[in-house]
């Protein structure tokens, strides 16, 4: 394993297609589902992975995240998701509290064995860290991630975990996380009303955020029949989120698979400071899921296989990949994203919306896709289809 240096920050890396790969296989298989992954938790991850593998189960590794395309060396890989995730968790009012585990299953005889080279690198530079329990006990295994791991990021539970026990050394990925943050322009409470949200055949009133005039990022995007809105974060980088909006009432999947293969960068290139009426409905996701099969489907064969090559990361150097769990979190209101007080329906008034041929607008009273993102990096996406 390659001796990784100090963080510093890389210019040279950019995002690979594998996450949006996933992103958009998991939004085709929720559809009907409000949905949030992380394509920076899990490329970071996958990353990491890399550098605790070593013969077909690295090269597979390198192959598909285009690694010596994107960094000169494994040092800059390192640096650049060191930095890019000291953005989003070292700043207090904009922040993601994360957890990304490695879990082992202990080997025979060994309570720990974890390679102290790949300890260090994963704690230093990805935010992770790689432990021993046994997968075979589920209730403990499920106690563990709830009370250690899910607690330290706003708590919540596992609803399903379903680990196969067998007597060969596995390795399983958990990915959690929870957005806490704050606008840069922050939607007044007073605003907030009732509005009805389309969603196929049903129709319900909702929270919504409203503002008649806010100045903000906007692009009529008819190429895609959508419109798109980008509200700044409260952030000593340029971080902000991304809401994307289909013109048609059920265009969300149509507009999803042209997302596919588009830069969500360069679409935001051509955004512009605008006065928009913005409405926008509070909502609140907290989505658990296995990555397992989209991977496989991406060609993720040898981490899983018996044959996978960790040598680096643990002695008995064969420790498939059992599986890949994601639980985020993000809690959307007029301040940003994190707790508040419980209100009833009965607290807000309807909405009323003023119209006006000459004024921009981006009413989500419909599916929508959303991104949080930084100038090289997609933290969170996801989409809003149900209340």
């Amino acid at each position: 394993m390659s001796e990784v240096p100090n963080p510093t920050l890389s210019t040279a890396a950019y995002e690979s297609s594998i996450t949006s790969g996933i992103y958009h296989n998991i939004a085709t298989n929720y559809a009907d589902q409000n949905v949030v992954v992380s394509p920076l938790l899990l490329e970071a991850t996958l990353s990491l992975l890399f550098l605790g593998s070593d013969g077909a189960t690295a090269e597979e590794l390198q192959k598909l995240l285009r690694l010596k395309q994107r960094f000169p060396s494994n040092a800059k890989m390192a640096n650049f998701y060191a930095a890019e995730l000291a953005n989003i968790t070292g700043d207090a009012d904009t922040r993601l509290k994360l957890q990304n585990r490695l879990i082992l299953q202990p080997a025979p005889g060994s309570e720990n064995g974890i390679a102290d080279d790949f300890q260090k690198i994963s704690q230093t530079y990805f935010h992770a860290t790689a432990e021993c329990v046994d997968l075979g006990q589920t209730e403990k295994l499920r106690r563990h991630i709830n009370e250690q791991i899910l607690a330290s990021v706003g708590g919540g539970s596992w609803q399903e975990i379903h680990v196969e026990a067998t007597p060969t050394a596995k390795t399983l990925l958990l990915l959690a996380a929870n957005l806490q943050s704050k606008w840069f322009l922050p939607f007044s409470a007073y605003r907030t009303g009732l509005y009805e949200f389309h969603s196929g055949s049903q129709v319900k009133s909702v929270p919504m955020l409203f503002d008649d005039d806010m100045f903000v990022k906007f692009a009529e995007l008819r190429d895609l029949d959508a419109r798109a809105i980008e509200l700044p974060y409260e952030h000593a980088e340029e971080l902000s989120m991304l809401l994307i909006l289909p013109n048609q009432r059920n265009g969300l999947q149509e507009l999803e698979q042209q997302l596919r293969n588009l830069d969500l960068g360069a679409l935001q290139q051509r955004m512009q400071m605008e006065g928009v009426q913005v409405l926008l409905p509070k909502f609140s996701i907290d989505f658990e899921c296995s990555l397992r099969q989209p991977l496989k489907q991406l060609g993720f064969e040898e981490i899983f296989a018996a044959s996978a090559n960790f040598k680096h990361l643990h002695p008995s150097g064969s420790l498939p990949v059992v599986d890949v769990l994601q639980k985020l979190r993000i809690n959307l209101n007029e301040s940003g994203s994190g707790q508040e007080l419980p209100r009833i329906a009965a607290d807000y008034k309807p909405i009323v919306i003023s119209n006006s041929s000459r004024q921009k607008f981006f009413r989500a009273d419909h599916p929508f896709f959303f991104a949080i993102r930084s100038e090289k990096m997609t933290y969170l996406m996801g989409h809003v289809v149900e209340f």
